[in-house]
């Protein structure tokens, strides 16, 4: 019965959702006032051109300043009531989410979704992971933090009243939901019942058994929802050329969510890579992490953009433009991460439809926001009073620069599908083609992260910022030529980037120090009051050093890391770095639903002990498949990364153990941009509660 009851709240949540995109578009006014005059450029009379007329000449009339019409069909949405149908909505997405977690807790083998990723024997922590795991339970999951991301923007809207038009963002947001409720309905169905259920499950894939892994697709798609707000306003307010500081204002909160939820997934992503896979490295370049880097890189993009429209009114067509592409660039990435398009899917996808209707939803929504620009771009009025030297400027060609990037991986991902059509031939594109294609791109994005801070807004000078960048310039090139004589033969875009890293650092703290201790404006006060920089400028030096570190760290790890791999004896001594590890054999356990063989391994340090580790191969009886699980000790001079295999033929045991040098680097800097996106965001609600707008930098 719960089963059914999830199911009714599932059609019920596609017919309110299409509901509510009709009540509050231009069609449902025109509908409900079939004598509507539309002014402007497109004047015209419903009565006498029809509604499909009217609506059109509604869309293409842009009204650039002062509020819409009294007559026009954004106005008559103001007497209906915004809040039942979202409220009603969410409470139903909840309750259908809640359904389908409920199942894979009773373990309900009736439901194939749940024989598919589940087993009598699965913890009950991985069958809720399960449940929000395979492609339809984490559509089901994006619906439900869409419906409340809904709830949050008209609470938004009812403190702030950012919004000149929240009716037609919230019926944008209804299609939205109702789209991705079709697929969930009709690619597969969650709650569809089996006549002949199976005694068991084929239980949970092994790979996705962590901790981890529980938190990736709630913070994913937590991420996506934030993006789907900034897409609904985005199409509201091209029509009428609306997009000013205000908008951006408002849209500012959810960009930087949407932006620290991406990271924070594209975080996890990395390093389960890393220390579930065996293979010593952290992105690999699949369709699932692709799918997570494509709209975080757009979202960066779109960020930059987004506080040079709200200081100057400038790059409005671009600004709007990224704000559609990077929704569309995540939707097209988790269709991408869920078909089989690509190749062999992972098993805790395999089982499930073809994702054609979330494909198709794909298309229609997209076809027609990006119709809707192409009409409504050429109304939007530039302020580009700024010259090549400037913030402006930097701002715009780094923001060019992540879009090519994002460009690449795009191509990087759906190449192999495009040769697969036109000739039958499975290829995959791998970390050669991705690295070398984006190095040059991010070297330059690198040199423009350094320089962008300190350059002034609408105009600066050549000489000046010259005077302003020399010290980081000296120092770059000196860590660059350290670098470089300790390793002459190694190749030069590492070095380039260890070097672009130190400019990116010292660029930042030379700026800091500049506006606080040498700016003539900041008095003679020994402590400075760092107020006066404001919230964003702290988050975004602190996302630039940790974007810098995440560089240095991995160009780091790739030219110092060392290897061994040997057939190791009980006793033995295996030395790598400045570690000395002591193996002490093989111990068979058991775990909850697996057979585990624990190796253990004594760290030695200057002939001290200062770690044990204890890397595993686990065997799951239920699919009968078998995980290597590494393990890592993260020193202050680089991480030991160890992990075991089968018996050689020596009767020893394979073991495979790196040193890689600087690889804390990679995750502190991964953390700085996480806190960097936190702090600019809390500051900034929390000045916004108070009533104190906060100044660009």
């Amino acid at each position: 019965m719960i089963a059914e009851t999830g199911h009714f709240a599932l059609i019920l949540l596609l017919m309110l959702g299409c509901c509510q995109a009709v009540i509050f578009s231009p069609l449902g006014a025109l509908m409900r006032r079939p004598s509507l005059h539309v002014t402007g450029a497109g004047s015209a009379i419903a009565a006498k051109t029809g509604p499909w007329q009217t609506i059109s000449a509604f869309l293409f009339s842009p009204l650039p300043t002062g509020p819409a019409p009294a007559t026009s069909p954004a106005s008559s949405l103001s007497g209906i009531p915004i809040w039942p149908l979202p409220i009603l909505i969410c409470l139903l997405a909840i309750g259908a989410q809640g359904s389908l977690i409920y199942s894979f807790i009773i373990s309900d083998f009736t439901l194939p979704l749940v024989t598919h990723y589940s087993h009598s024997s699965t913890p009950v922590l991985y069958r809720i992971a399960a449940s929000i795991s395979p492609d339809r339970g984490a559509t089901l999951l994006w619906i439900t933090l869409t419906s409340l991301a809904t709830i949050l923007f008209l609470l938004q809207n009812a403190v702030f009243k950012k919004s000149e038009n929240p009716h037609a963002i919230i019926g944008i947001m209804g299609l939205i939901i109702a789209l991705l409720a079709a697929s969930v309905l009709f690619d597969g169905d969650p709650f569809a019942r089996m006549a002949n259920p199976p005694l068991d499950g084929q239980g949970f894939d092994p790979q996705s058994q962590d901790i981890l892994d529980i938190f990736y697709s709630p913070i994913l798609h937590a991420g996506l929802a934030g993006l789907s707000i900034i897409f609904a306003a985005t199409i509201a307010a091209l029509p009428r050329a609306r997009l000013h500081r205000s908008w951006a204002e408002m849209l500012r909160p959810w960009a930087l969510l949407s932006w620290t939820l991406l990271g924070a997934a594209m975080m996890i992503s990395a390093y389960r890579a890393y220390a579930e896979q065996s293979w010593g490295n952290w992105w690999y370049w699949d369709a699932s992490e692709n799918a997570v880097l494509l709209p975080w890189l757009l979202a960066t993009a779109f960020l930059h953009c987004l506080a040079v429209l709200e200081k100057t009114e400038a790059l409005k067509p671009w600004t709007a433009l990224l704000a559609l592409s990077a929704f569309g660039a995540g939707w097209f990435g988790t269709f991408l991460a869920r078909s089989d398009l690509l190749g062999p899917l992972p098993a805790s996808l395999r089982a499930s439809g073809d994702n054609a209707v979330l494909l198709i939803g794909f298309c229609l929504l997209f076809a027609g926001a990006y119709y809707l620009f192409s009409r409504a771009a050429g109304y939007l009025r530039e302020n580009a009073d700024f010259t090549l030297v400037s913030r402006e400027s930097a701002m715009f060609i780094n923001s060019v620069l992540l879009a090519v990037a994002a460009a690449i991986v795009m191509i990087g991902t759906v190449y192999p599908l495009f040769l697969r059509w036109l000739g039958g031939t499975i290829i995959t594109v791998g970390p050669p083609f991705f690295v070398q294609a984006l190095m040059p791109v991010t070297l330059a994005m690198l040199l423009l992260m350094g320089l962008s801070p300190t350059l002034r807004w609408r105009v600066d000078g050549a000489a000046s910022v010259g005077r302003r960048m020399k010290l980081a310039l000296i120092l770059s090139i000196i860590v660059t030529l350290f670098v470089w004589m300790r390793h002459i033969d190694a190749p030069p875009l590492p070095l380039l980037g260890i070097g672009l890293a130190a400019w990116v650092v010292t660029a930042a703290l030379g700026d800091l120090w500049e506006k606080l201790w040498r700016h003539r404006d900041h008095g003679e006060s020994k402590y400075r009051n760092v107020k006066m920089l404001g919230p964003r400028y702290l988050g975004m030096s602190l996302a630039h050093i940790g974007m810098a570190l995440l560089i240095a760290g991995g160009s780091a790890s790739s030219l110092w890391e060392e290897q061994a791999v040997l057939s190791a004896r009980t006793g033995q001594s295996i030395e790598i770095g400045p570690y000395n590890l002591q193996y002490e054999g093989v111990s068979l356990l058991p775990g909850e639903n697996f057979a585990t063989r624990k190796a253990k391994f004594i760290v030695y340090r200057n002939a001290q002990p200062v770690s044990e580790l204890y890397p595993e191969v686990r065997y799951y009886p239920i699919r009968g498949v078998e995980t290597k699980e590494s393990a890592i000790w993260h020193g202050r001079d680089g991480d030991l990364h160890v992990s075991i295999g089968d018996r050689a033929e020596d009767s020893g045991r394979i073991v495979d153990v790196r040193f890689l040098p600087m690889m804390p680097w990679v995750w502190a800097g991964m953390l700085l941009i996480l806190l960097g996106g936190v702090i600019n965001m809390l500051t900034r609600m929390i000045l916004l509660f108070k009533k104190n707008g906060v100044p660009a930098p």
